[in-house]
């Protein structure tokens, strides 16, 4: 019987004790297997499989739910990895013997940061639009905000650049924390009245 193997495995070195990596790794495989559990499902349910697609479903939704527990974690270790930083410099050298990698911060524009860029084009669109032209739309505007990692290819399938892998974890903060977004079949955005109450609200935070 062959060994099973954790998602670490495939996209973690073994050496790497660098927590904050190691977490955004399986972040980042998770968003690329949601989105493919996400088309099979849509595929079942397209063919009339609606066993089918009503468990993948449920299942995209636990996924999802884990999801956002991994993103808790990366947000509970960047406040350690932040008080690190406030230390004294003893306190430093202490902590950071192990799990404490190369700070990443301000090198990769937080996800949070997509939202108003995302909803401008939203409204701008006329309330909602396909995916890919949304995107597009918010990589132009956001060409002066990005940096230079937000363009790498995610490690995990090198089909996907970080930046847009960032706007989707955007869109499903709006979509299932804040209401900033409506739930819409896959492949749609849609702003929701909350988050245009929200962008005019906001308007010229960004």
């Amino acid at each position: 019987m062959k060994p099973k193997l954790r998602i670490l495995d495939f996209y973690t070195p073994a050496s790497t004790d660098d927590v904050a990596t190691a977490l955004s790794l399986v972040r980042d495989a998770l968003g690329v297997e949601q989105k493919r559990i996400n088309g099979e499902g849509a595929k079942a349910m397209q063919s009339g499989d609606y066993d089918t697609a009503t468990a993948v479903i449920e299942f995209a939704r636990r996924l999802l739910v884990f999801n956002k527990k991994v993103e808790d974690l990366v947000d509970e270790w960047n406040g350690l990895e932040n008080l690190r930083d406030e230390s004294s410099p003893a306190v430093q050298e202490i902590v950071s013997k192990r799990f404490f990698g190369k700070k990443m911060k301000g090198e990769i524009t937080p996800h949070t940061d997509f939202c108003p860029y995302i909803l401008q084009v939203l409204v701008e669109m006329g309330g909602g639009g396909k995916t890919k032209a949304v995107l597009d739309w918010v990589g132009d505007l956001m060409k002066g905000v990005l940096k230079p990692q937000d363009y790498e290819f995610l490690k995990s399938g090198k089909t996907q650049v970080r930046w847009r892998n960032s706007a989707q974890w955007a869109r499903n903060t709006m979509v299932n924390v804040d209401g900033r977004m409506a739930a819409t079949p896959t492949g749609i955005w849609e702003i929701s009245d909350k988050g245009r109450k929200w962008l005019k609200e906001n308007e010229g935070s960004k």
